[in-house]
């Protein structure tokens, strides 16, 4: 009778969990642009800088008003203080690591990048792709830019149980989640000698009481979402090309 009672409860949180996860993609929400963020900033008799920018709708970022207001565009505008900054964006929307790997790696390689930021993760997180092939193609990402020369920053995954659109007990799986797939995030720059962005020194408690933090689809973050991000990325930049 234990062993019964045992699965019926499996069975109806797992219920549970499928039924949130299918309200949470089937509630009603409002089309958003997204941005190339490529673009030219600063002095062309500054140092020369060149930006690869791979990754998924943190980069195309739906729920801004314009490409400037993204968190690398915001970094790119510091960067021009002292560089010439070329960057190129290859991200695209639902993009997940082996998404990169198939269709962004190569035409950023033949890019040349001395600074590549790979923003990745919270879909593989997100859409049930299992650590170990996240890590995987996390590697050959970080591996073949440093390889090639480049400072790689790895964005990390920060507390996706803060998504607005999520209820319990999908925030406190995703929650879980998230934190693992953030420390493969640390595991592969510690092994290749990459950056990783402390998306988790902004308090979760920010991102769950700040509606402001959020678009209007309560999924993708908000232009002050950027501006946190931003911040958290610069420090890490800064001292990646040891900038003062």
């Amino acid at each position: 009778m234990i062993r019964r009672a045992l699965l019926r409860g499996v069975t109806g949180l797992a219920l549970v969990v499928g039924l949130e996860a299918l309200y949470a993609v089937l509630r009603p929400a409002p089309k958003q642009e997204e941005f190339d963020l490529s673009a030219t900033f600063g002095n062309p008799f500054n140092p020369a800088l060149r930006v690869a920018v791979l990754g998924d709708s943190t980069i195309t970022a739906p729920g801004v008003s314009g490409p400037t207001e993204i968190w690398v565009s915001l970094i790119c505008q510091r960067l021009a203080e002292s560089h010439h900054v070329t960057v190129k964006s290859y991200a695209i929307g639902g993009s997940m690591a082996h998404d990169l790997v198939l269709e962004q790696l190569e035409p950023a390689l033949e890019f040349a990048p001395e600074l590549v930021i790979l923003s990745v993760g919270a879909n593989d997180a997100l859409k049930g792709v299992t650590p170990k092939k996240f890590e995987e193609n996390l590697e050959i990402l970080v591996s073949k830019f440093r390889n090639f020369g480049a400072v790689v920053i790895q964005s990390g995954v920060g507390d996706l149980g803060t998504i607005p659109r999520l209820l319990p007990p999908l925030r406190q799986l995703f929650s879980r989640r998230a934190l693992h797939f953030n420390q493969i995030h640390e595991a592969v720059a510690e092994r290749n000698g990459g950056w990783v962005v402390p998306q988790r020194e902004s308090p979760a408690k920010l991102w769950y009481n700040d509606r402001g933090m959020w678009s209007a689809d309560l999924f993708h973050v908000s232009s002050r979402g950027h501006e946190v991000w931003a911040d958290l990325g610069w420090k890490t930049v800064a001292e990646a090309l040891q900038l003062r």
